[in-house]
């Protein structure tokens, strides 16, 4: 939950703040001259009431709407969700009960449930950041819900121990829920919405890095809106509130609006780093710390102190054969069990595509696959027979501005047809033949075509080492992101961390996730 209000300090008068428009701010600066301060936090605010208030008038500014209270919106969500499992599916469930006594012990239930979830942190964004570890702290808290729910019947004389199919489904209703309450958020900060403002403290390309990262996927949450230390001095960041003295973190963040500080500590000494922790600390701004080991998974580090000094450790990227060969055995097991269901609707969407135009229903292309090789794709048909555009045409549309890949949200090529398949993904079910036959995998890089691999450089040559996949990390968490970086990222993250658990949590999100983006679709064409 959100941490108690900490005062900003006094600062050094000595020290300078430079803001964009170049002017040099050189003492206390009240959040009424500056206009704004401290943007609002997704889930635990920690700043004073007056840079709260001044935060919500910055993104007024700067994105031109009001920035809902999304902790609020959460707990409502989590209300609604442990009222329908404790209070409905726990009158179905022990019908032994009065209603009385079955309202009163959900609601019972659901308050103790909410106030655990609470305690254990689920109302903070830094415990959420990963879906097994929040659905984990939501079992947790669900173990209070049912003690409460049990303790309240057995007063009533009418405890049964069905009731923990009911703290089941309070798990997996809240867990959904809050999937979809995430994949909002996300969605929405794709668009420059409800992002977190940080102020970095770094030096050199890292630093630029990070901020590249970022601003090419804003669905991670942050904006970079200030800078701190040596960085300051490079005219990069001119647009932004700068200081060299890490103790003007407090007033940087003032300036442009950020509740929190993300530290890129190569190319600072330590004794700058620890002054800058300390600095966000007493400021009361969070504080993260970017270690800039790209391509290295968060499962394969280890922290082993030394002296009381953290230190991690690195874990080889070892593939064991059993693990290969359990993943070829999912994919044939697997895309055998979809084709035979998805069969019906293959050839409902195979003789729409031939009532439209009379053209073929299989599209057939060239991607490259493991080792470089070169295969043919199948898919079924969603662009018009025969074209009349001309390739500068397509250029013009190409949304992808960074890199080899085309996308065009609005391709005129699409047929009618062709629009809802892709929207429910529908289209892509042929591949599951080309996994059958081993040129593809169910989870794994997108296949490329043979005009974008030439454009990849050595290092992204590497995704060819692994098949490609009809989903992957990139899919699910930047589908919609034009930028390449994007992908080039996600891409060489899965190359290089795979592991079996990480291919079934892909499956798993990938239903939902496609489901997700097809109403949103279809609900977008039909307004």
């Amino acid at each position: 939950m959100a941490q108690e209000a900490q005062p900003i300090p006094q600062l050094n008068l000595a020290s300078s703040v430079v803001t964009p428009n170049g002017r040099t701010v050189a003492e206390p600066m009240s959040a009424q001259a500056v206009g704004s301060v401290v943007s609002s936090p997704f889930l635990d605010p920690s700043l004073s009431q007056a840079g709260a208030a001044a935060a919500r008038a910055t993104t007024v500014e700067r994105t031109g709407f009001g920035h809902p209270h999304l902790q609020a919106q959460l707990f409502l969500l989590d209300l609604l969700s442990s009222a329908i499992c404790w209070v409905g599916f726990g009158a179905i469930v022990d019908r032994s009960s009065t209603a009385v006594g079955t309202l009163g012990a959900g609601v019972a239930a659901s308050v103790a449930m909410l106030l655990a979830m609470r305690s254990v942190g689920l109302y903070q964004s830094r415990r959420c950041a990963r879906r097994v570890e929040e659905v984990g702290r939501l079992a947790a808290a669900s173990i209070w819900g049912a003690a409460a729910f049990v303790i309240v019947q057995a007063e009533l004389g009418a405890a049964r121990p069905e009731i923990l199919a009911v703290e089941g489904a309070s798990i997996a209703l809240m867990g959904a829920a809050r999937w979809r309450f995430a994949r909002f958020l996300r969605a929405q900060r794709a668009q420059g919405r409800y992002l977190r403002g940080l102020v970095l403290v770094g030096a050199g390309a890292d630093a630029k890095a990070l901020r590249a990262m970022l601003r090419s996927e804003p669905e991670l949450g942050y904006s970079i809106t200030g800078v701190v230390g040596p960085a300051a001095d490079d005219p990069t960041w001119s647009d932004l509130p700068t200081s060299r003295t890490v103790e003007n973190i407090a007033r940087v963040a003032m300036v442009g609006g950020a509740n929190g500080v993300v530290i890129v500590p190569y190319g600072l000494s330590s004794t700058m780093v620890h002054k800058a922790i300390r600095a966000a600390g007493e400021a009361g701004l969070h504080v993260q710390i970017w270690p800039a080991l790209p391509g290295v998974g968060s499962r394969r580090l280890r922290s082993v102190p030394m002296s009381g000094e953290p230190f991690f450790y690195v874990e080889p990227a070892v593939v064991a054969r059993w693990q290969l060969a359990l993943k070829r055995a999912m994919d044939i097991v697997g895309a055998c069990v979809v084709l035979a269901f998805c069969a019906p609707l293959l050839a409902v969407a195979a003789a729409c595509i031939k009532l439209e135009d009379h053209g073929p229903v299989f599209y057939r292309d060239e991607r490259i696959g493991l080792g470089g090789r070169v295969f043919r794709v199948y898919k079924l048909r969603s662009m018009q027979w025969r074209s009349q555009l001309h390739p500068s045409q397509l250029t013009v549309l190409n949304e992808r501005t960074d890199g080899p890949l085309f996308k065009a949200s609005h391709d005129p090529r699409v047929t009618r047809v062709g629009r809802l398949l892709r929207a429910t993904s529908v289209d892509e079910l042929p591949q599951l033949w080309n996994v059958v036959r081993g040129t593809m995998s169910l989870v794994g890089p997108r296949p490329a075509l043979p005009s974008e691999v030439v454009h990849f450089d050595p290092d992204l040559q590497r995704r060819h080492s692994v098949r490609p996949g009809l989903t992957g990390l990139w899919q699910i968490e930047a589908r919609r992101n034009p930028s390449f970086n994007a992908y080039r990222r996600l891409d060489l993250q899965y190359v290089d961390n795979w592991c079996l658990a990480q291919d079934v949590a892909i499956l798993l999100e990938t239903v939902p996730a496609v489901l997700s983006q097809a109403f949103a679709d279809l609900r977008r064409r039909t307004r």
